[in-house]
């Protein structure tokens, strides 16, 4: 029998989780960029070994909320708290002290993991300063502590031990097989956002929404159809660039991750589409699958 649970990795924007969760897994599932707002919904990633079915829970970061799907992510980030066996806490070490959410998690009667990460990038004094202010700000509930370089891979080991030890024994609740919770069409879909975010300028991406369309496979390849969707004409401007070379790029770079993800050739065909204002339109974000 394996160590089998839920694992909520949390924290706030642009700290990390996704690029830990990737490196744990050994592969990119989830969309990691310099960017924050990168992951949206609660993203269910199962990682398997001889001795455990660990199935992490991959949140948007917390921020302060703009908007209405803005609010909706932040409620969705603080759902994901509920019912699960342990929660990761990933903290920049290379960010200012931030205690806002301490004081969310200390409240919270589930083991804690401070999954220090970053910490290649700091000063050694600094970063063990910051880490004991952020230990002090959890009161008198005890917390556990790994130091981590997630995009090394440094310190992944440790942290997979101490998650086992929280786990309880139990039968597993996915097929080894399955790598995540999500449809095909979502993960394709968080893909070509991710290539959107990593070719677009800061203001663009945060507005951008993929919506798919059409998947054929057939003869071992792949045909993607949709829209992306921006809120201004000026973005769509943008996003398809001098003589469409912007929507080319993007369009390539999808195919390519799309590949070395599936293993299939890939044709990415998008049109861009302005819908004023999406993000603080009901009718739109139901549409889109981002309700209260």
């Amino acid at each position: 029998m394996k160590k089998v649970g839920h694992v909520c990795v949390f924290g706030r924007a642009n700290a990390g989780k996704s690029t830990l969760i990737n490196k744990i897994l050994g592969f990119n599932l989830l969309p990691m960029t310099s960017k924050p707002q990168t992951t949206r919904e609660n993203v269910k990633a199962i990682y398997n070994d001889d001795e455990s079915q660990i199935i992490f829970v991959d949140t948007p970061g917390i921020f302060k909320p703009h908007g209405k799907l803005g609010t909706i992510l932040l409620k969705t980030a603080k759902s994901s708290l509920e019912g699960v066996d342990v929660i990761v806490y990933v903290v920049a070490a290379d960010e200012a002290p931030n205690f806002e959410l301490t004081q969310l998690l200390s409240k919270i009667d589930i083991p804690i993991i401070l999954a220090y990460n970053k910490i290649d990038k700091v000063n050694v004094k600094i970063g063990e300063d910051r880490l004991s202010r952020y230990l002090n700000s959890f009161g008198k509930k005890a917390i556990d502590v790994v130091h981590l370089s997630a995009k090394n891979g440094y310190g992944l080991d440790d942290l997979l031990s101490k998650i086992k030890a929280l786990l309880p024994f139990g039968q597993e609740e996915y097929s080894t097989e399955i790598v995540s919770d999500r449809p095909r069409e979502y993960i394709i879909s968080e893909m070509i956002r991710e290539q959107c975010m990593i070719f677009l300028k800061e203001e663009v991406p945060h507005s951008i929404f993929i919506d798919i369309k059409h998947i054929q496979e057939e003869e071992d390849r792949l045909e993607i159809i949709g829209d992306i969707i921006v809120e201004k004409d000026s973005e769509r401007g943008i996003l398809i660039g001098k003589g469409g070379k912007m929507i080319s790029k993007i369009s390539q770079a999808s195919e390519k991750r799309i590949y070395d993800y599936f293993g299939l050739p890939t044709s990415v065909r998008m049109l861009v589409k302005t819908i004023k204002d999406w993000r603080n339109d009901d009718r739109y974000l139901k549409k889109f699958g981002f309700e209260e």
